[in-house]
């Protein structure tokens, strides 16, 4: 009995030991998976508000090490989250894909998408990686003899909750008329640009 006990007892610890990192890493993918759709969302959200107006939210998934911040210097929204699993195959290095974007340029054509959603991992102490999610918008131009450009602005509204973060708002400010911002890369200055405010507020 001993015996039998012992090498079921070595047996289980084998299944385990092998079978943890295929666990972990179905873990992780479910976890981005959900991060992926809440961007996604979030991204619909502020397109649909951006265009008829008024205050929409979505629910922060409930994932380990999850945060949402706003960079108002890059436009962009960040959603961030640990795992145990690179995933990216990039190993021991920072890695980056896109998520259901297919033109990464930092001007578009008018009619094209205004955004552009980028996965990226990077190694982190104790053997962990650091999934980060950038929403991002880019400015779209006309062409022709009088371009015009137009863009999505994202606004820092800051957070209205001391505790866990659980969702975010998205509500529309106005629009800005912006000079000399349209267009070429860099602006030309010969034509404008009009941004819609968007005001992203973590609660």
């Amino acid at each position: 009995m001993v015996l039998i006990t012992g090498i079921i007892l070595a047996l289980a610890g084998a299944a385990y030991f092998w079978g943890r990192p295929m666990i972990e890493k179905r873990a992780t993918m479910t976890d981005i998976s959900t991060a992926e759709s809440f961007m996604l969302e979030l991204d619909r959200q502020i397109t649909e508000t951006s265009r008829s107006g008024g205050t929409k939210a979505v629910n922060i998934p409930r994932i380990p090490g999850a945060s949402v911040k706003v960079n108002g210097s890059g436009n962009e929204i960040l959603f961030r989250f640990i795992s145990s699993q690179p995933m990216l195959g990039a190993g021991e290095e920072k890695a980056s894909v896109p998520v259901e974007t297919y033109d990464l340029d930092p001007v578009g054509p008018y009619g094209g998408s205004p955004r552009i959603i980028i996965l990226e991992s990077e190694p982190i102490d104790n053997s962990q990686f650091l999934m980060t999610l950038r929403l991002r918008y880019r400015p779209l131009e006309t062409s022709g003899d009088s371009p015009k450009g137009y863009r999505i602005e994202i606004v820092d509204g800051g957070m209205n909750n001391m505790g866990a973060p659980s969702r975010v708002a998205v509500s529309y400010l106005g629009t800005a008329t912006v000079p000399g911002q349209c267009c070429g890369i860099p602006p030309s200055g010969d034509g404008e640009r009009l941004d819609t405010r968007i005001n992203v507020t973590i609660s």
